[in-house]
């Protein structure tokens, strides 16, 4: 308010010939949370001892919208509504100077432009150079104030979905802008140095960095014009085209993504070999492409953010980073893609159904007696979720677990049968599936007979009918408040089914009316036996409970006397002849941030349904051997590297030979052990499938 008014009085020349746009309302769930929580608890006058309740926000808090997410995360995966509705709005102005107003700990003093290493090589020299030209400006004024302040630090550009890089890539001057204090730091605090850190000295620090920007940009008006304009040749481009195929929902999912970007997409006219970079053999190759192939062409206005999300390996002229150093959309959605510099036989990409048998459900009583019922394939995260629609309306859905052929139809393993047999109860079931059916563009084929002309028959103990699970996401103060909010978001927003979310301290007299329980990342006690709850726990597994472990989750069942998960052994870093002021450079060693691993799939696992492949997202470092008595779904084999993305020479020493995903039964349950965060933001589309899997097919 007090920028919008110093604007509008004393700098209004500036606005004769310059546009500003302040958006309030990034995160107004948030705001309006912490706000709430604020004027519950503080004292009159405000207390600023920094371990007073004031200033202990719980989670969920101010940080993170209502699904916990983390908006300035989230820019280019659109997970969130807030950001789908924001980017509309972004995409009408594309201005020329963005910054992300931010607070940080409130120990460290002001950061501004410029930006630490590492900067992504599509960041031109110009963006670059300006911003130490706003820096220095705002350094002017902090100087004269006696303000402390630091840049070339900690938050550099790279990861494209923040608000400095995200509009970086799209040609502006992009920054972030860290003033001390966040949700700890109320009306006022005293840091470390014995300083009170009062709001308005917060609102003071901002305000005079926000109408340093205004002044900068006014004063270099026609410099900034130009350079943008010229940020838009898109030259210095690596690829011409991306050229990927495979599941036709997948497709359409990834070009629905890039439109919302307003970058277009196209499709091969005919079937065409492709010369270029293979993303599965990590060498240049030459691929057959179907006709409808999805192509992305860098020769357009957002080229070269066309490039950034869709380039197989990042270029990295640091591994320090503040956040992941992979994010490569084609991994992320399983397909089979190759970076090329050909020129294509394309037109505009046109969303299509997915490729199946072309079926109208009978409505004519005489007619619809005849069919044994229908079926269709298990190829993507739309399937996943027209079957928890089914099972949501209690409609009897089974599952094939081996291949078989019938009515005129190989059927391999995980595919969905709606058979009437299972469905007598409910006369009406065919209208509500045919609902269901357009509703999700599922086209299903008439299943006439429950005889198999090859591999087992319908009533066969391999077709297992799916039980409507109930399901619980345990709350814990020790659990990832991200990751929490990941599956919650997951199951409301993304896959349409129920969830059960229940507080640890009500656990044990929730597990009678719950079926799994869903454990997300957190830091947890080693599982007990002298502890009650835990008792609860292992008679409920035992009876038949499941329970899905992601992530750090995990440590809560490693190394126990009741499970047979097993941590492998950290790799030593020997710092004796390494200099003080460099060790902690070289711990990066030991460590991962962000990379991709392709995941060796045992296919007739159950947790393999409707994946032809799985690039793994590997968030930290933690391995752990093969299950001995469980069964190894997604492993690393013995010569497993990075195919994109940072990871420490010692790092990857522990992944070979490791578990990524796998389920160990115990007594008539069994635990699912996710080691990778398969929902981590919500943008890795075939995490989706693979917990979906975990949910219905286990």
């Amino acid at each position: 308010m007090k920028t919008a008014h110093a604007l509008l009085t004393k700098y209004s020349e500036w606005l004769e010939d310059t546009i500003v746009i302040l958006d309030p309302c990034i995160n107004p769930d948030g705001r309006d949370r912490y706000v709430n929580f604020y004027n519950q608890v503080k004292s009159t006058p405000f207390d600023t001892q920094p371990f007073t309740r004031e200033h202990r926000e719980g989670w969920h808090n101010g940080r993170t919208n209502h699904y916990i997410f983390d908006l300035n995360r989230d820019w280019a995966w659109l997970t969130q509504v807030e950001s789908q509705q924001r980017i509309k709005q972004y995409n009408q102005w594309l201005p020329h100077i963005h910054v992300d107003f931010h607070e940080q700990g409130i120990n460290s003093p002001y950061y501004f432009a410029p930006a630490a290493e590492p900067y992504h090589e599509m960041i031109s020299s110009f963006q670059k150079s300006f911003q130490k030209v706003i820096g220095k400006n705002h350094a002017k004024y902090f100087d004269k104030e006696g303000w402390f302040y630091f840049t070339k630090q900690r938050f550099d550009l790279l990861y494209p979905s923040y608000g400095d890089t995200y509009p970086t890539y799209l040609g502006g001057i992009g920054m972030t802008y860290e003033q001390a204090g966040g949700g700890r730091a109320g009306l006022g605090i005293e840091n470390n140095e014995n300083i009170t850190l009062t709001l308005k000295d917060r609102i003071e620090h901002h305000y005079t960095t926000g109408i340093s920007t205004v002044e900068i940009a006014t004063l270099n008006k026609s410099l900034l014009n130009k350079n943008y304009q010229r940020y838009y040749e898109n030259e210095g481009l690596k690829y011409k085209n991306f050229v990927m195929d495979g599941n036709q929902d997948k497709l359409n999912a990834l070009s629905t993504l890039l439109a919302n970007h307003e970058i277009k997409s196209y499709q091969l006219n005919n079937n065409t070999s492709v010369k270029g970079y293979n993303y599965e053999k990590q060498q240049n190759t030459t691929i057959d492409f179907s006709k409808n192939a999805l192509v992305v062409p860098t020769n357009q206005p957002k080229g070269k953010m066309v490039q950034i999300l869709l380039e197989p390996q990042t270029k990295l002229n640091d591994s320090l980073t503040y956040d992941i150093t992979s994010w490569s959309l084609p991994y992320a959605y399983g397909l089979n893609t190759v970076a090329t510099n050909s020129s294509l036989p394309v037109s505009p990409y046109s969303l299509k159904p997915t490729k199946q048998t072309e079926f109208i459900l009978v409505q004519d009583e005489t007619k619809k007696q005849l069919n044994y019922g229908h079926a269709l394939p298990y190829n993507s995260f739309i399937d996943g979720k027209f079957l928890a629609a089914l099972l949501k309306e209690k409609i009897g859905v089974r599952f094939n677990t081996v291949p078989i052929k019938n009515s005129g139809v190989s059927w391999d393993r995980g595919s969905l049968f709606i058979l009437k047999g299972d469905n007598k109860k409910q006369p009406d079931y065919l209208a509500k599936l045919a609902e269901l059916a357009s509703q999700f563009s599922r086209k299903l084929v008439p299943i006439e007979t429950g005889f198999s002309s090859e591999g087992p028959d319908l009533g066969a103990a391999e077709l297992e009918l799916i039980s409507p699970p109930r399901i619980a996401l345990l709350r814990s103060d020790r659990t990832s408040s991200y990751n929490y909010g990941e599956v919650w978001h997951f199951f409301e927003q993304a896959l349409g089914y129920p969830i059960i979310q229940v507080d640890e301290n009500r656990l044990t007299s929730a597990l009678e009316h719950i079926d799994q329980l869903i454990l997300p990342s957190g830091y947890y006690s080693k599982w007990n036996s002298e502890n009650s709850q835990d008792n609860a726990l292992m008679k409920w597994i035992k009876n038949g409970g499941k329970i899905i472990a992601l992530s750090g989750a995990l440590n809560r069942f490693a190394d126990t006397n009741n499970f047979k998960l097993k941590k492998k052994e950290d790799k030593d870093l020997d710092t004796t002849e390494i200099p003080y002021g460099d060790q902690s450079r070289n711990e990066i060693s030991l460590i991962t941030t962000g990379s991709v691993f392709k995941a060796a799939l045992d296919k007739s696992h159950p947790l393999t349904f409707g994946l032809d492949n799985y690039y793994s997202l590997k968030l930290n470092e933690t391995a752990y051997e093969f299950l001995e008595n469980g069964n190894n779904a997604f492993t690393l084999g013995t010569k497993s590297k990075a195919i994109a993305g940072f990871i420490g020479f010692k790092a990857i020493e522990n992944q070979s030979k490791s578990l990524l995903f796998g389920e160990e039964p115990i007594g008539r349950g069994k635990v699912v052990y996710f080691v990778d965060n398969v929902l981590f933001r919500g943008f890795w589309y075939t995490g989706k499938i693979a917990f979906t899997n975990a949910l219905f097919f286990l």
